[in-house]
Protein backbone atom coordinates (compact mmCIF):
# COMPACT_ATOMS: atom_id res chain seq x y z
CA UNK A 1 0.00 0.00 0.00
CA UNK A 2 2.97 1.91 0.68
CA UNK A 3 4.57 1.66 -2.39
CA UNK A 4 1.37 2.54 -4.00
CA UNK A 5 1.02 5.52 -2.53
CA UNK A 6 4.80 6.66 -3.00
CA UNK A 7 4.31 5.70 -6.95
CA UNK A 8 1.00 8.04 -7.36
CA UNK A 9 2.96 10.73 -5.38
CA UNK A 10 5.80 10.75 -7.89
CA UNK A 11 3.39 10.47 -10.98
CA UNK A 12 1.68 13.52 -10.03
CA UNK A 13 4.90 15.17 -9.24
CA UNK A 14 6.39 14.50 -12.67
CA UNK A 15 2.79 15.44 -14.30
CA UNK A 16 3.31 19.00 -12.75
CA UNK A 17 6.40 19.26 -14.04
CA UNK A 18 5.52 18.09 -17.58
CA UNK A 19 3.11 21.06 -17.89
CA UNK A 20 4.78 23.21 -15.98
CA UNK A 21 8.51 22.77 -16.84
CA UNK A 22 8.23 20.79 -20.02
CA UNK A 23 11.61 18.89 -19.04
CA UNK A 24 10.65 15.18 -19.56
CA UNK A 25 14.58 14.89 -18.99
CA UNK A 26 14.32 16.47 -15.59
CA UNK A 27 11.03 14.64 -14.87
CA UNK A 28 12.50 11.01 -15.92
CA UNK A 29 15.15 11.78 -13.34
CA UNK A 30 12.84 12.20 -10.33
CA UNK A 31 10.49 9.47 -11.16
CA UNK A 32 14.07 7.18 -10.90
CA UNK A 33 14.56 8.54 -7.50
CA UNK A 34 11.44 7.79 -6.31
CA UNK A 35 11.58 5.15 -7.79
CA UNK A 36 14.97 3.70 -5.83
CA UNK A 37 13.73 5.51 -2.81
CA UNK A 38 10.51 3.57 -2.93
CA UNK A 39 12.66 0.34 -3.35
CA UNK A 40 15.20 0.85 -0.79
CA UNK A 41 12.28 1.15 1.61
CA UNK A 42 10.85 -2.22 1.25
CA UNK A 43 10.96 -4.68 3.94
CA UNK A 44 13.30 -7.89 3.50
CA UNK A 45 12.06 -11.29 2.15
CA UNK A 46 10.63 -13.06 5.40
CA UNK A 47 12.71 -16.09 6.50
CA UNK A 48 11.91 -19.60 6.59
CA UNK A 49 12.85 -21.96 9.02
CA UNK A 50 16.06 -23.45 6.95
CA UNK A 51 17.32 -20.26 5.89
CA UNK A 52 17.68 -19.06 9.60
CA UNK A 53 19.08 -22.32 10.57
CA UNK A 54 21.92 -21.95 7.59
CA UNK A 55 22.32 -18.42 7.96
CA UNK A 56 22.87 -18.78 11.96
CA UNK A 57 25.41 -21.52 11.15
CA UNK A 58 27.42 -19.04 9.36
CA UNK A 59 27.23 -16.06 11.46
CA UNK A 60 26.33 -16.93 14.92
CA UNK A 61 29.26 -15.80 17.56
CA UNK A 62 29.15 -18.91 19.44
CA UNK A 63 29.44 -21.35 16.35
CA UNK A 64 32.26 -18.97 15.21
CA UNK A 65 34.20 -18.71 18.75
CA UNK A 66 33.96 -22.78 18.70
CA UNK A 67 35.39 -23.01 15.13
CA UNK A 68 38.52 -20.59 16.41
CA UNK A 69 38.87 -23.09 19.20
CA UNK A 70 39.00 -25.89 17.37
CA UNK A 71 41.59 -24.21 15.31
CA UNK A 72 43.39 -23.83 18.38
CA UNK A 73 43.55 -26.84 19.03
CA UNK A 74 44.89 -28.40 15.31
CA UNK A 75 47.78 -25.50 16.31
CA UNK A 76 48.11 -27.13 19.72
CA UNK A 77 48.39 -30.75 18.01
CA UNK A 78 50.70 -29.68 14.99
CA UNK A 79 53.14 -27.88 18.18
CA UNK A 80 53.37 -31.08 19.24
CA UNK A 81 54.10 -33.29 16.53
CA UNK A 82 56.94 -30.55 15.75
CA UNK A 83 58.72 -32.05 18.80
CA UNK A 84 59.61 -35.17 16.61
CA UNK A 85 61.53 -33.44 14.26
CA UNK A 86 65.09 -31.91 14.27
CA UNK A 87 65.19 -28.00 15.74
CA UNK A 88 67.89 -26.24 15.01
CA UNK A 89 68.83 -22.73 16.41
CA UNK A 90 71.19 -20.36 15.83
CA UNK A 91 73.13 -19.41 19.54
CA UNK A 92 75.28 -16.61 20.32
CA UNK A 93 77.76 -15.81 23.42
CA UNK A 94 79.89 -13.49 24.74
CA UNK A 95 82.37 -14.33 27.52
CA UNK A 96 84.55 -12.41 29.74
CA UNK A 97 87.12 -14.40 31.58
CA UNK A 98 88.61 -13.42 34.81
CA UNK A 99 92.04 -14.64 33.65
CA UNK A 100 92.85 -14.80 29.75
CA UNK A 101 92.08 -17.81 28.29
CA UNK A 102 92.76 -20.02 25.26
CA UNK A 103 90.25 -19.53 22.24
CA UNK A 104 90.41 -22.89 21.09
CA UNK A 105 91.29 -25.86 22.55
CA UNK A 106 94.86 -27.64 21.47
CA UNK A 107 94.88 -29.83 19.02
CA UNK A 108 97.95 -31.44 19.20
CA UNK A 109 101.00 -31.00 22.42
CA UNK A 110 102.54 -28.11 22.11
CA UNK A 111 100.21 -25.86 19.66
CA UNK A 112 100.57 -22.36 19.66
CA UNK A 113 97.21 -20.53 20.76
CA UNK A 114 95.84 -17.08 20.67
CA UNK A 115 94.96 -16.03 24.72
CA UNK A 116 92.77 -13.42 25.88
CA UNK A 117 89.86 -12.34 28.30
CA UNK A 118 87.22 -11.72 26.25
CA UNK A 119 85.82 -14.48 23.47
CA UNK A 120 82.49 -14.37 21.14
CA UNK A 121 81.43 -17.17 19.29
CA UNK A 122 78.31 -18.03 17.15
CA UNK A 123 77.24 -21.44 15.86
CA UNK A 124 74.24 -23.26 14.50
CA UNK A 125 73.05 -26.01 16.58
CA UNK A 126 70.81 -29.18 15.48
CA UNK A 127 69.23 -31.08 18.38
CA UNK A 128 67.02 -34.72 17.17
CA UNK A 129 65.31 -36.20 20.30
CA UNK A 130 65.79 -40.23 19.98
CA UNK A 131 64.25 -41.50 23.08
CA UNK A 132 61.95 -39.42 25.95
CA UNK A 133 60.76 -42.44 27.80
CA UNK A 134 57.13 -42.38 25.51
CA UNK A 135 55.98 -38.56 26.69
CA UNK A 136 56.11 -37.22 22.71
CA UNK A 137 54.78 -40.13 21.76
CA UNK A 138 51.55 -39.86 24.33
CA UNK A 139 51.45 -35.95 24.13
CA UNK A 140 50.81 -36.64 20.32
CA UNK A 141 48.08 -38.82 20.75
CA UNK A 142 46.69 -36.69 23.78
CA UNK A 143 46.24 -33.44 21.39
CA UNK A 144 45.05 -36.03 18.49
CA UNK A 145 42.14 -37.03 20.72
CA UNK A 146 41.74 -33.27 22.08
CA UNK A 147 41.36 -32.28 18.71
CA UNK A 148 38.77 -35.10 17.86
CA UNK A 149 36.73 -33.86 20.92
CA UNK A 150 37.29 -30.13 20.09
CA UNK A 151 35.46 -31.00 16.60
CA UNK A 152 32.99 -32.98 18.31
CA UNK A 153 32.37 -29.70 20.72
CA UNK A 154 31.96 -28.04 16.87
CA UNK A 155 29.29 -30.26 16.51
CA UNK A 156 27.24 -29.91 19.58
CA UNK A 157 27.02 -26.40 19.39
CA UNK A 158 26.13 -26.12 16.48
CA UNK A 159 23.33 -29.03 17.25
CA UNK A 160 22.36 -26.65 19.97
CA UNK A 161 22.43 -23.40 17.66
CA UNK A 162 20.02 -25.49 15.46
CA UNK A 163 17.60 -26.53 18.27
CA UNK A 164 17.70 -22.97 19.75
CA UNK A 165 17.15 -21.10 16.11
CA UNK A 166 14.17 -24.13 15.83
CA UNK A 167 12.67 -23.82 19.42
CA UNK A 168 12.48 -20.01 18.63
CA UNK A 169 11.49 -20.15 14.89
CA UNK A 170 8.22 -22.18 16.46
CA UNK A 171 7.47 -19.75 19.12
CA UNK A 172 7.09 -16.94 17.09
CA UNK A 173 5.01 -18.76 14.57
CA UNK A 174 2.94 -19.80 17.91
CA UNK A 175 2.97 -15.91 18.98
CA UNK A 176 2.00 -14.69 15.35
CA UNK A 177 -1.05 -17.31 15.23
CA UNK A 178 -2.32 -16.08 18.82
CA UNK A 179 -2.08 -12.46 18.12
CA UNK A 180 -4.32 -13.29 14.76
CA UNK A 181 -7.00 -15.16 16.79
CA UNK A 182 -6.96 -11.78 19.33
CA UNK A 183 -6.89 -9.41 16.68
CA UNK A 184 -9.41 -11.54 14.99
CA UNK A 185 -11.63 -11.33 18.49
CA UNK A 186 -11.00 -7.76 18.63
CA UNK A 187 -12.83 -7.35 15.00
CA UNK A 188 -15.69 -9.41 16.68
CA UNK A 189 -16.36 -7.33 19.55
CA UNK A 190 -16.29 -4.71 17.82
CA UNK A 191 -18.43 -6.13 15.27
CA UNK A 192 -20.47 -7.22 18.20
CA UNK A 193 -20.79 -4.07 19.75
CA UNK A 194 -22.25 -2.34 16.92
CA UNK A 195 -24.80 -4.71 16.51
CA UNK A 196 -25.69 -4.53 20.48
CA UNK A 197 -25.88 -0.58 19.83
CA UNK A 198 -28.49 -0.79 17.14
CA UNK A 199 -30.34 -3.29 19.48
CA UNK A 200 -30.07 -0.32 22.46
CA UNK A 201 -31.67 2.13 20.10
CA UNK A 202 -34.09 -0.38 19.30
CA UNK A 203 -34.72 -0.73 22.77
CA UNK A 204 -34.49 -4.26 22.28
CA UNK A 205 -31.67 -4.53 24.92
CA UNK A 206 -29.68 -2.67 28.08
CA UNK A 207 -27.20 0.13 27.68
CA UNK A 208 -25.08 -1.83 29.83
CA UNK A 209 -24.54 -4.37 27.47
CA UNK A 210 -22.48 -1.79 25.69
CA UNK A 211 -20.49 -0.95 28.29
CA UNK A 212 -19.44 -4.71 28.66
CA UNK A 213 -18.56 -5.02 25.25
CA UNK A 214 -16.19 -1.87 25.23
CA UNK A 215 -14.93 -3.17 28.57
CA UNK A 216 -13.92 -6.46 26.82
CA UNK A 217 -12.68 -4.74 23.73
CA UNK A 218 -10.25 -2.53 25.38
CA UNK A 219 -8.89 -5.75 27.36
CA UNK A 220 -8.38 -7.80 24.09
CA UNK A 221 -6.46 -4.65 22.44
CA UNK A 222 -4.28 -4.46 25.90
CA UNK A 223 -3.93 -8.24 25.26
CA UNK A 224 -3.18 -7.71 21.56
CA UNK A 225 -0.02 -4.63 22.66
CA UNK A 226 1.58 -7.29 25.17
CA UNK A 227 1.33 -10.07 22.75
CA UNK A 228 2.54 -7.97 20.03
CA UNK A 229 5.48 -6.83 22.37
CA UNK A 230 6.52 -10.41 23.24
CA UNK A 231 6.49 -11.19 19.66
CA UNK A 232 8.73 -8.14 18.90
CA UNK A 233 11.53 -9.46 21.92
CA UNK A 234 11.09 -13.01 20.23
CA UNK A 235 12.11 -11.61 16.57
CA UNK A 236 15.34 -9.59 17.74
CA UNK A 237 16.42 -12.45 20.22
CA UNK A 238 16.06 -14.66 16.86
CA UNK A 239 18.39 -11.60 15.05
CA UNK A 240 20.88 -11.99 18.02
CA UNK A 241 20.74 -16.14 17.29
CA UNK A 242 21.27 -16.27 13.81
CA UNK A 243 24.16 -13.15 14.19
CA UNK A 244 21.99 -10.79 11.70
CA UNK A 245 23.66 -7.55 12.26
CA UNK A 246 20.46 -5.18 11.19
CA UNK A 247 18.29 -2.19 12.24
CA UNK A 248 15.08 -4.39 11.27
CA UNK A 249 14.14 -7.77 13.40
CA UNK A 250 13.35 -10.33 10.56
CA UNK A 251 10.32 -11.49 9.89
CA UNK A 252 9.37 -15.35 9.64
CA UNK A 253 7.81 -17.67 6.89
CA UNK A 254 6.36 -21.09 8.02
CA UNK A 255 3.75 -22.77 9.34
CA UNK A 256 2.79 -24.93 12.98
CA UNK A 257 1.69 -27.63 10.42
CA UNK A 258 4.48 -30.42 10.25
CA UNK A 259 4.95 -32.01 7.16
CA UNK A 260 5.69 -35.43 9.18
CA UNK A 261 4.01 -35.88 12.60
CA UNK A 262 6.65 -36.41 15.31
CA UNK A 263 7.13 -40.06 16.13
CA UNK A 264 7.65 -41.65 20.14
CA UNK A 265 9.70 -44.41 19.53
CA UNK A 266 10.80 -46.42 22.15
CA UNK A 267 13.17 -44.88 24.62
CA UNK A 268 16.07 -46.96 24.77
CA UNK A 269 16.00 -47.23 21.19
CA UNK A 270 16.75 -43.41 21.22
CA UNK A 271 19.20 -43.29 24.22
CA UNK A 272 21.42 -46.31 22.02
CA UNK A 273 21.28 -43.71 19.29
CA UNK A 274 22.15 -41.20 21.37
CA UNK A 275 25.09 -42.79 23.00
CA UNK A 276 26.54 -43.07 19.25
CA UNK A 277 25.95 -40.72 17.75
CA UNK A 278 25.98 -37.17 19.97
CA UNK A 279 29.17 -35.47 19.36
CA UNK A 280 29.59 -33.98 23.28
CA UNK A 281 29.23 -37.56 24.42
CA UNK A 282 31.75 -38.75 21.91
CA UNK A 283 33.72 -35.48 22.89
CA UNK A 284 33.80 -36.25 26.33
CA UNK A 285 35.15 -40.47 26.08
CA UNK A 286 37.83 -38.96 23.45
CA UNK A 287 39.27 -36.46 26.38
CA UNK A 288 39.14 -38.77 28.87
CA UNK A 289 41.35 -40.85 26.62
CA UNK A 290 43.52 -38.32 26.19
CA UNK A 291 43.72 -37.65 30.01
CA UNK A 292 44.93 -41.38 29.98
CA UNK A 293 47.66 -40.59 27.75
CA UNK A 294 48.84 -37.52 29.73
CA UNK A 295 49.25 -40.38 32.45
CA UNK A 296 51.60 -42.22 30.34
CA UNK A 297 53.42 -38.59 29.31
CA UNK A 298 53.88 -38.22 33.47
CA UNK A 299 55.20 -41.33 34.10
CA UNK A 300 58.08 -40.72 31.34
CA UNK A 301 59.31 -38.40 33.50
CA UNK A 302 61.35 -41.71 35.90
CA UNK A 303 63.18 -42.66 32.22
CA UNK A 304 66.12 -41.25 30.77
CA UNK A 305 65.95 -39.09 27.41
CA UNK A 306 67.90 -39.49 24.97
CA UNK A 307 69.15 -36.56 21.81
CA UNK A 308 71.25 -36.25 19.35
CA UNK A 309 73.10 -33.06 19.28
CA UNK A 310 75.34 -30.95 16.23
CA UNK A 311 76.69 -27.84 15.78
CA UNK A 312 78.83 -25.93 13.56
CA UNK A 313 80.12 -22.00 14.07
CA UNK A 314 82.82 -19.74 14.70
CA UNK A 315 84.97 -18.40 17.78
CA UNK A 316 87.07 -15.04 17.78
CA UNK A 317 88.72 -12.60 20.26
CA UNK A 318 88.80 -9.00 19.73
CA UNK A 319 91.18 -8.25 22.68
CA UNK A 320 93.97 -10.38 22.30
CA UNK A 321 96.43 -10.65 24.67
CA UNK A 322 98.55 -13.57 23.32
CA UNK A 323 99.01 -14.24 19.70
CA UNK A 324 101.79 -15.86 18.29
CA UNK A 325 103.17 -15.67 14.70
CA UNK A 326 101.06 -18.17 12.76
CA UNK A 327 98.00 -18.12 14.61
CA UNK A 328 94.29 -16.17 13.56
CA UNK A 329 92.01 -14.79 16.11
CA UNK A 330 88.89 -16.57 15.04
CA UNK A 331 88.27 -20.21 14.44
CA UNK A 332 85.82 -22.82 13.32
CA UNK A 333 84.58 -25.09 15.74
CA UNK A 334 81.82 -28.04 15.14
CA UNK A 335 80.96 -31.04 17.40
CA UNK A 336 78.43 -33.80 16.99
CA UNK A 337 77.21 -36.47 19.82
CA UNK A 338 74.79 -38.22 21.86
CA UNK A 339 73.31 -36.34 24.94
CA UNK A 340 71.13 -38.98 27.59
CA UNK A 341 69.80 -37.40 30.95
CA UNK A 342 67.97 -38.86 33.50
CA UNK A 343 66.58 -37.26 36.75
CA UNK A 344 67.43 -39.23 39.75
CA UNK A 345 65.81 -36.95 42.13
CA UNK A 346 63.37 -33.89 41.21
CA UNK A 347 61.62 -33.67 44.92
CA UNK A 348 58.90 -35.75 44.19
CA UNK A 349 57.59 -33.81 41.41
CA UNK A 350 57.32 -36.59 38.78
CA UNK A 351 55.32 -38.58 41.22
CA UNK A 352 52.99 -35.82 42.64
CA UNK A 353 52.69 -34.99 38.50
CA UNK A 354 51.40 -38.56 38.03
CA UNK A 355 49.18 -38.65 40.65
CA UNK A 356 47.98 -35.49 39.26
CA UNK A 357 46.70 -36.70 36.12
CA UNK A 358 45.45 -39.90 37.34
CA UNK A 359 43.16 -38.24 39.46
CA UNK A 360 41.86 -35.80 36.89
CA UNK A 361 41.57 -39.33 34.52
CA UNK A 362 39.43 -40.73 37.52
CA UNK A 363 37.56 -37.57 37.36
CA UNK A 364 37.02 -37.69 33.50
CA UNK A 365 35.66 -40.77 33.99
CA UNK A 366 32.88 -39.95 36.29
CA UNK A 367 31.95 -37.23 34.03
CA UNK A 368 31.70 -39.77 31.15
CA UNK A 369 28.95 -41.42 33.35
CA UNK A 370 27.26 -38.34 34.00
CA UNK A 371 26.81 -37.23 30.86
CA UNK A 372 25.23 -40.79 30.50
CA UNK A 373 22.68 -40.11 32.97
CA UNK A 374 22.26 -36.38 31.58
CA UNK A 375 21.46 -37.95 28.00
CA UNK A 376 19.09 -40.62 29.31
CA UNK A 377 16.96 -37.36 30.96
CA UNK A 378 17.31 -35.44 28.31
CA UNK A 379 15.63 -38.35 26.04
CA UNK A 380 13.09 -39.37 28.56
CA UNK A 381 12.03 -35.66 28.77
CA UNK A 382 11.84 -34.92 24.64
CA UNK A 383 9.81 -38.25 24.57
CA UNK A 384 7.43 -37.09 27.08
CA UNK A 385 6.88 -33.87 25.63
CA UNK A 386 6.02 -35.34 21.94
CA UNK A 387 3.44 -37.90 23.55
CA UNK A 388 2.53 -34.52 25.55
CA UNK A 389 2.04 -32.36 23.04
CA UNK A 390 0.68 -34.51 20.90
CA UNK A 391 -2.47 -35.22 23.28
CA UNK A 392 -2.82 -31.44 23.38
CA UNK A 393 -3.02 -30.77 20.19
CA UNK A 394 -5.82 -33.17 19.55
CA UNK A 395 -7.81 -31.77 22.36
CA UNK A 396 -6.78 -28.46 21.38
CA UNK A 397 -8.21 -29.11 17.77
CA UNK A 398 -11.94 -30.51 19.10
CA UNK A 399 -11.87 -27.36 21.85
CA UNK A 400 -11.36 -24.89 19.21
CA UNK A 401 -14.13 -26.43 17.20
CA UNK A 402 -16.36 -26.43 19.55
CA UNK A 403 -15.70 -23.04 20.76
CA UNK A 404 -16.13 -21.38 17.58
CA UNK A 405 -19.51 -22.88 17.45
CA UNK A 406 -20.44 -22.09 20.99
CA UNK A 407 -19.47 -18.43 19.69
CA UNK A 408 -21.75 -18.62 16.88
CA UNK A 409 -24.52 -19.97 18.61
CA UNK A 410 -24.34 -17.53 21.82
CA UNK A 411 -24.00 -14.52 19.29
CA UNK A 412 -27.16 -15.36 17.68
CA UNK A 413 -28.97 -16.70 20.76
CA UNK A 414 -28.27 -12.47 21.97
CA UNK A 415 -29.22 -10.93 18.10
CA UNK A 416 -32.69 -12.71 18.87
CA UNK A 417 -33.34 -11.82 22.42
CA UNK A 418 -32.48 -15.37 24.14
CA UNK A 419 -29.33 -14.92 25.41
CA UNK A 420 -27.34 -12.80 27.46
CA UNK A 421 -24.33 -10.31 26.96
CA UNK A 422 -21.91 -12.26 29.33
CA UNK A 423 -22.84 -15.76 27.84
CA UNK A 424 -21.62 -14.09 24.90
CA UNK A 425 -18.03 -12.70 25.86
CA UNK A 426 -17.51 -15.75 27.69
CA UNK A 427 -18.19 -17.84 24.30
CA UNK A 428 -15.74 -15.80 23.12
CA UNK A 429 -12.81 -15.81 25.49
CA UNK A 430 -13.14 -19.59 25.77
CA UNK A 431 -12.34 -19.21 21.64
CA UNK A 432 -9.28 -17.24 22.01
CA UNK A 433 -8.37 -19.56 25.10
CA UNK A 434 -8.24 -22.30 22.38
CA UNK A 435 -7.04 -21.13 20.03
CA UNK A 436 -4.34 -19.92 21.91
CA UNK A 437 -3.90 -23.39 23.52
CA UNK A 438 -3.51 -24.69 19.94
CA UNK A 439 -1.28 -22.68 18.71
CA UNK A 440 1.09 -23.12 21.37
CA UNK A 441 0.50 -26.93 21.58
CA UNK A 442 1.74 -27.19 18.01
CA UNK A 443 4.54 -25.17 18.63
CA UNK A 444 5.18 -27.52 21.98
CA UNK A 445 5.17 -30.52 19.47
CA UNK A 446 7.18 -29.25 17.13
CA UNK A 447 10.10 -28.03 19.75
CA UNK A 448 9.91 -31.68 21.45
CA UNK A 449 10.44 -33.02 18.11
CA UNK A 450 13.51 -30.80 17.60
CA UNK A 451 14.28 -31.64 21.12
CA UNK A 452 14.38 -35.03 20.51
CA UNK A 453 16.37 -35.00 17.60
CA UNK A 454 18.95 -32.35 19.94
CA UNK A 455 18.73 -35.57 22.28
CA UNK A 456 19.83 -38.23 19.99
CA UNK A 457 22.56 -36.16 18.15
CA UNK A 458 20.45 -36.53 15.07
CA UNK A 459 19.31 -33.09 14.72
CA UNK A 460 21.66 -32.06 12.14
CA UNK A 461 21.53 -35.54 9.79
Amino acid sequence: MGTSVNTGICEARIDIMKRDVKNLRLAGFVWFCCFALTSMAQKPEPLTLDQAIDFALKHNPEVSATQWKTAARVAGRDAVKAQRLPAVKLLGAYDYQSEASRLYPATYNGEPGVFGQGIAGGEVVLSIPLYTGGRISSEIAASELLRQASEGELSRTREVVVFNVTSLFYSILAQQEVIESVESAVRAIKEHRRSVEELVAAQKAARVDVLRAEVRQAALEETRTRELNTLSVQRWALAALIGLDSNTAPEIDGSLELENPPECPESALCLNKALAYRPDYISVQQQTEAQAQAIQSARSGYLPTVSLRAGYGMRWMDDVEDQPAGTDRSQDVGHVGLVAEWSLFSGGSTRANVRQQAALYQASQDLVRQMQLQIRTEVESALSGIAAARVRVATSSKSVEQARESFRIMREKYDLGKGAMTDVLDAQASLVFAETSLARARADLAISEAQKKLATGTILR
